[in-house]
């Protein structure tokens, strides 16, 4: 057996153990009793150290140094050996006692976390994330990627972004979203919200929930849909990708698209090429990417016009009350409102980049010590203020809505926004391949846009970086303007300005 294959041998097991830890948090929070979160945490902790130790052993490192010597590879090899020896290295700078102790605390963190958030409590949760955000400020020092910390903690969601190519971007998109934002404000002919914000019957929601999906391919065969405090997508294995939503029988929009959105994380998760399923390469190139993924099925197809001239007559028949005398262009209409809101995961795609970006400022100055914990509630809601114009009128519609900092994923957020950007950057480059994709939606027919991303982007894996991915498929760089474009033919309509 060569080096390569010995090296694909011993990462394959460690994959494997990677599932099996993925599979301990997706029953966490699904399935898990309240009352069993103290040996669920000692659990992940434990195979967190496993993980570890076998990545940073003796026998991956000489492998590697083996495999690097090596020429004439292929694109697949190439790759592989890129992507363990980063791997690699950057666990080899981490202390066991400290992977194990993020692990525990993150497992622990997401139960209090939901307990907080139930309760309306911050100081609940606050111990535990001011653990959290020492031991990151930890992992930055000891990775030790990048001049400042928190482009080391993003490196690791976005590899090869900084700071100050996120903030660049950013800066610039406030710009722009304020310009639309104003723009629709001033609107005379306003879409009617309410139309959403009935009560809807949240069995009959969950139903045309899973419907839609099938109808978008996904594979029941491989994965299922349950119910979660905050929707997320996990792989078990490269046969096994699950997801969850949550439903609010308030409000329309949370389930049918937060099942939408997370479906497009699964599909590119279940349309990786054979050659590197079970491996390393069978996962997103960058969070930006997968975001890419999930929001454009979400938006750009889920709350288009054509999407809902498909699917509205079968919605009538599941709720004719709430629909009657509703047509499906003041549906549409509806669930395309702009207007500043508190929830990221339900925001329009409009103020969205608003939430991301004030994560994206909040979270530079936790990493660099400029703010105390106590604080962050606070603080949250001026920055609500200055970037949305509205007060959360609670910590759990405020600081406490997400649950990505209780597991530690400092870094994470910026990439939301930049799968936006992504995400519109390629649905061009469909939409130009395929014209008559939108048409297609109207006969209920996703195929063709499944198969255009299925060859492009899911099937590559991490073989490509994101900025050689990007590149590959549309024959640029990251374009911001795309968006920005996007959403202007889009909204301008709909507001009739």
């Amino acid at each position: 057996m060569n080096p390569i294959e010995k090296l694909k041998k011993e990462f394959s097991e460690i994959t494997r153990l990677n599932y099996i830890r993925s599979l301990l948090g997706w029953d966490q929070q699904v399935n898990l009793p309240p009352g069993s979160f103290g040996g669920r945490a000692e659990q992940s902790a434990l195979m967190s150290k496993i993980v570890h130790e076998r990545l940073i052993s003796d026998k991956i490192g000489s492998l590697i140094k083996e495999c690097e010597k090596l020429d004439n590879l292929d694109i697949i090899d190439a790759a592989f050996i890129r992507e363990a020896k980063r791997d690699y290295d950057l666990e080899v700078k981490l202390p066991t006692k400290l992977v194990q102790e993020v692990s525990k605390t993150a497992s622990l963190g997401h139960a209090k976390w939901v307990e907080a958030r139930k309760n309306d409590d911050f100081s609940l949760f606050q111990p535990l994330l001011e653990k959290m955000i020492g031991l990151q400020i930890q992992v930055a020092e000891k990775l030790d990627t990048h001049p400042d910390p928190y482009s080391t903690l993003i490196d690791l969601y976005e590899p090869g972004a900084t700071y100050d190519w996120i903030a660049k971007i950013f800066n610039k998109s406030k710009q722009d979203l304020n310009k639309i934002i104003k723009k629709l404000n001033n609107s005379t002919d306003k879409p009617d919200f309410s139309i959403i914000t009935q009560k809807w019957d949240v069995n009959k929601q969950w139903d045309f929930s899973i419907e839609v999906i099938k109808g978008l391919n996904y594979d029941f065969n491989k994965g299922r849909q349950d119910k979660s405090a905050h929707p997320f997508t996990t792989s078990l294995s490269s046969s096994d990708t699950r997801f969850t939503t949550r439903i609010d029988e308030n409000f329309f929009s949370t389930c049918v698209f937060g099942s939408i959105h997370e479906c497009g994380h699964a599909l590119y998760d279940m349309g990786f090429k054979k050659e590197i399923h079970d491996n390393i390469l069978a996962n997103g190139c960058s969070m930006g990417i997968h975001e890419s993924q999930s929001r454009m099925w979400e938006n750009m197809v889920g709350r288009s016009k054509e999407f809902w001239k498909y699917w509205y007559p079968k919605l009538e028949k599941s709720f004719p009350e709430n629909l009657k005398n509703i047509s499906v262009e003041d549906f549409h209409r509806s669930i395309n409102t702009v207007q500043p809101s508190l929830i990221r995961v339900e925001a329009d795609e409009v103020t969205y980049g608003m939430h991301v970006i004030l994560r994206f400022e909040l979270e530079r100055d936790i990493i660099e010590g400029n703010v105390n914990v106590s604080e962050l509630p606070e603080i949250w809601n001026s920055k609500m203020e200055d970037l949305l114009g509205i007060t959360p009128p609670n910590n759990a519609d405020g600081v406490l809505q997400d649950v990505h900092w209780s597991g530690g994923a400092f870094g994470y957020f910026p990439t939301y926004y930049l799968g936006n950007l992504y995400g519109a950057q390629f649905y061009k480059k469909a939409l130009k391949d395929h014209p008559s994709l939108p048409e297609e939606y109207e006969k209920g027919n996703f195929s063709n846009l499944l198969t255009f991303v299925r060859e492009n982007i899911h099937q590559y894996g991490r073989i490509y970086q994101a900025k050689d991915l990007i590149t590959s498929v549309t024959g640029e760089d990251l374009n911001p303007d795309y968006f920005i474009e996007y959403l202007e033919k889009k909204f301008y309509p709909i507001y009739r300005v």
